[in-house]
Order: C-alpha cells, then sequence, then structure tokens
C-alpha cells in the first residue's frame, strides 16, 4: 500500500511539473503576442495601416519577440534576424510608408530589435 501511494504522489507530482511549464511557455507565448500587436498597433496608427497588414505585422512582430528572447542565440544571430525583420517590413510596405518610418528612428528601431 505505502509503495503504491509513494508511485501516486510522484505521478501527481510530475503532473504539477509538467502543467506548471507548460502554463509559463503559454504565458511566454502570450506576452510576445500582446507586445507584438502592441508593436503592430504602434506602426498601423503611425503610417494608418488597414487591419490586415496589422494583423500581419502582429504575427511578424510576435515572432522577431520570440526568438529575440531565446538566450541561446548569438548576438550575431540575432543582429542577423533583426535584419530579416528590417527586410520583411520594408516588403510589406510601399515606398512612402518606409520613408515616413525612417523618419521615425525610434519607431524603426524598435520594430526592427
Amino acid at each position: 500500500l505505502q509503495f503504491t501511494m509513494k508511485k501516486i504522489i510522484a505521478a501527481i507530482t510530475l503532473m504539477l511539473a509538467f502543467s506548471i511549464n507548460a502554463n509559463a511557455q503559454d504565458k511566454g507565448t502570450s506576452s510576445a503576442y500582446n507586445l507584438g500587436k502592441k508593436q503592430a498597433v504602434e506602426l498601423a496608427e503611425y503610417l494608418g495601416l488597414d487591419s490586415v497588414k496589422t494583423e500581419d505585422f502582429a504575427r511578424l512582430f510576435e515572432q522577431k519577440i520570440s526568438v529575440l528572447d531565446n538566450a541561446n542565440l548569438t548576438q550575431e544571430r540575432k543582429d542577423e534576424f533583426s535584419r530579416v525583420i528590417e527586410a520583411k517590413i520594408r516588403a510589406s510596405l510601399d515606398a512612402h510608408e518606409m520613408e515616413k518610418l525612417e523618419q521615425n528612428t525610434a519607431l524603426f528601431k524598435k520594430l526592427t530589435h
């Protein structure tokens, strides 16, 4: 009977540990999404973008935040990823929008790094 109780307690402990870990990962994803959405809205308000482009940028910025928060990446990899994000922003905006964004260096840097 004691042996069985120990197994049950061990199983419950493991289950709790995994659920806490999964919950922490969900919060990390959620905060990356929320921050990405906030940055996308800031960009959309500054440039007057429609809701479709805003959602596209929210997903892009969520991905950027998730990747750049990875402590295992070298600074070189993070810099390269920032260049990729910048290229995607440039590909998504027309020349006038991009020119206006480049004039706001603080916002441009926040969105690409």
